[in-house]
């Protein structure tokens, strides 16, 4: 996916005084998660696609606390707190050094060092979301295979995309119990099985699991995560 250029570097005040993005109704943005059901499934790359393509304001919060790779994709400069959330004193402020704007809105990078993981406190992924509820009327979560706090966004998305190689639909089941074990109502996850590499083709692995995403076209992605945030009554009945 081609880089996206950084429109302003500054850390987003907060609270945004004069928001250049649309801004949900009494501050219940719609989430949406983005969980891959293995290693190299392609989150970042979906999280990505639908931001940049989604036609409004987006904070877009980077949750894979095994080092996700959103600000580098969008040719970013380094965060500027390094240590993210782990470096928070208080969670409820982390979102004034986190937030940053980038081209389609907001980014927020919770683990910049993966090796810090370890120090970010109960419940400040769950703060950060929120905060990026009352900034934009869509939170896309890149939350990779989500261990530990980063479990704490998806339990709070409006919907969670699960994205699995095509040839891995024993992966994606797995994932499924997972996030449902989060307490994530099954018709709240949408699946996103994802076109195999050249060589998953040559192998031949690819078993029939029906027409797959190309993430490089984020349309029909886009077209999915809108349909199903619009068939579903929001979290809560805000």
């Amino acid at each position: 996916m081609a880089a996206l250029r950084l429109v302003e570097p500054d850390a987003v005040p907060a609270p945004l005084a004069a928001p250049v993005w649309p801004i949900a109704p009494a501050g219940r943005g719609r989430v949406v998660a983005f969980v891959g059901a293995h290693g190299g499934a392609g989150t970042t790359t979906a999280a990505l696609a639908v931001a940049a393509d989604a036609d409004r304001g987006v904070c877009l919060v980077d949750a894979d606390l095994a080092g996700g790779e959103t600000a580098e994709r969008l040719d970013l400069p380094g965060p500027p707190g390094d240590a993210g959330l782990a470096g928070a004193g208080d969670p409820s402020a982390a979102w004034a050094v986190l937030a940053r704007r980038a081209p389609f809105g907001i980014l927020a990078v919770t683990c910049p060092r993966p090796d810090l993981a370890w120090l970010i406190r109960d419940g400040a992924v769950r703060a950060l979301v929120a905060e990026a509820r009352c900034a934009a009327a869509l939170v896309v979560v890149d939350a990779g295979r989500p261990l530990g706090p980063a479990c704490e966004a998806v339990a709070e998305a409006d919907l969670v995309v699960l994205v699995w190689h095509a040839h891995r639909p024993d992966a994606a089941e797995r994932a499924r119990r997972r996030i449902e074990r989060l307490g994530v109502e099954a018709l709240r996850i949408a699946d996103c099985p994802t076109a195999p590499t050249f060589l998953e083709r040559f192998a031949g692995r690819l078993r029939g699991a029906g027409p797959a995403f190309d993430l490089d076209d984020p349309e029909e992605l886009l077209l999915l995560v809108e349909g199903r945030l619009a068939s579903l009554p929001p979290r809560g009945g805000a």
